[in-house]
């Protein structure tokens, strides 16, 4: 057990476990953290591919060896706290704190001033001029007067490790009860299924439901999307306990879950419907006209029946004719067919070539607005029930750094002692840290005291 505690206790040890901890935080950045791990043979090769999903590379983060290292990790830092916490604790009885600086040489600053003041009046300049400079009398008597600033920072270390042990366990807690995964949802439909990274399905304790989703297009730069949002509403035994819009990174949260937009597809063109606004060129009228994609519409105002006899999200043309490249809105066009008011003609309409093939001698205009596909939606949920002591701990932290790095122990003595007709003061400072700074403090305490007793 001795020799156990001795490797944890070690400095080396803390080192090594903070080492390999980056090297494979830098191996899990480089990866790429998929949802599943298929695709990893063809990126890496079937034998890489294998050690990467026997070692859950492509997971990391919740894989039973990161949890380990993050175990040894916070087991490192309490046992070093431990073992080094008693000397420290020491320091706070004021005993300890003379115990060190019981002469002038021990000081790495010191002082002799002469004066013919009285004891009364010399240890009331001395007692005034120290506390102006921010340094409490914690002892006086027997001819010494005793004061110190700042003996916190001696264990702001301890502060230190407490803190980035607490951010340790909150990362422990969420990665052994949290998850990260996506939800595919169809709009008008609902699920409880999160498909997480390793390809395991988590059922959630309600039912999350996509009521509509649009997406959103730059005005001065058609086809590139602005923005995603899922009209989603969260159903727990059977009733709506929760409505919200999720933008990118405007969340939805729900039981602690955070629900983000990640994604989106056309599960289906044909169940869309297609917006055309079509205007009478004799009489000027128009009416925008809502058509269900392979369906029809009838405009009462213009008198006429609407059909979309085809809809092509990514038009081009080959030398069989007119089809589409993908599924994506990437050069929409629908070939439609209007009927009535003694006219029956078809037309093609373009998203982003308006006025093209448009028959001057047709009595109708015809303008493409919009299409709504039947749209999938993706969101990634995510729970990390660690979060808070994180946040405790990464403000713990800050503290801490403050205290060691801003703050410092100063402790000064003053002996007072008589000889023949005069005072003789003798005055040490020390610091524990940032002595080059403190030695203009100290040297102002030493001229103010020279010249308050006419030394």
């Amino acid at each position: 057990m001795k020799k156990i505690w001795e490797i944890f206790a070690s400095i080396k040890t803390a080192i090594f476990i903070f080492f390999t901890i980056s090297i494979t935080s830098i191996a899990g950045t480089l990866i790429k953290q998929q949802p599943t791990p298929e695709g990893y043979e063809q990126i890496y090769g079937k034998a890489l591919a294998t050690i990467i999903k026997a070692l859950k590379l492509f997971d990391m983060y919740h894989s039973w060896w990161f949890q380990l290292l993050l175990v040894l990790f916070a087991i490192n830092l309490i046992v070093c706290s431990i073992d080094r916490l008693p000397r420290t604790l020491k320091f706070f009885k004021k005993e300890e704190r003379l115990k060190d600086i019981s002469t002038p040489s021990s000081f790495q600053i010191r002082e002799t001033i002469s004066t013919t003041k009285p004891q009364e009046d010399v240890e009331k300049v001395v007692e005034g001029i120290l506390n102006r400079f921010g340094l409490k009398i914690k002892e006086k008597g027997g001819g010494y007067i005793f004061a110190e600033k700042g003996v916190l920072n001696r264990i702001g270390a301890y502060i230190v490790h407490f803190s980035i042990t607490i951010v340790l366990i909150g990362g422990l807690i969420g990665s052994i009860f949290g998850f990260t995964g996506n939800i595919v949802i169809v709009e008008g439909s609902s699920t409880r299924n999160v498909v997480l990274r390793d390809g395991n399905i988590k059922i959630l304790p309600f039912e999350i439901k996509c009521n509509d989703f649009r997406v959103e297009y730059y005005k001065d730069k058609p086809g590139f999307p602005k923005e995603y949002i899922s009209d989603v509403e969260i159903i727990n035994d059977g009733k709506v306990v929760k409505k919200g819009l999720i933008r990118v990174n405007h969340p939805l949260e729900y039981q602690g879950i955070n629900f983000y937009q990640s994604s989106y597809g056309i599960a289906s063109i044909d169940r869309g419907t297609l917006t055309i606004r079509i205007k009478d060129k004799k009489s000027n009228e128009t009416d925008d006209l809502m058509v269900p994609i392979g369906g029809e519409a009838t405009s009462k105002k213009l008198n006429i029946k609407v059909k979309v006899l085809s809809f092509l999200p990514d038009l081009i043309i080959t030398e069989q004719g007119p089809t589409t490249r993908s599924m994506e809105l990437n050069n929409p066009a629908a070939l439609i067919e209007v009927e009535g008011n003694n006219v029956k003609e078809r037309a093609w309409i373009f998203a982003f070539f308006r006025s093209i093939h448009q028959d001057p001698n047709s009595p109708f205009e015809y303008e493409y607005l919009e299409v709504n596909p039947l749209y999938f939606t993706v969101l990634q949920a995510n729970k990390d029930p660690g979060t808070p002591l994180i946040w405790i701990g990464c403000i713990g932290m800050m503290l801490a750094i403050f205290i060691t790095f801003f703050t410092r122990h100063e402790r000064v003595m003053v002996w007072i002692r008589e000889e023949k007709d005069k005072k003789v003061v003798t005055i040490g400072l020390t610091t524990n840290r940032n002595r080059e700074s403190f030695k203009h403090k100290a040297v102002e305490i030493i001229n103010d005291l020279k010249e308050s007793l006419g030394g």
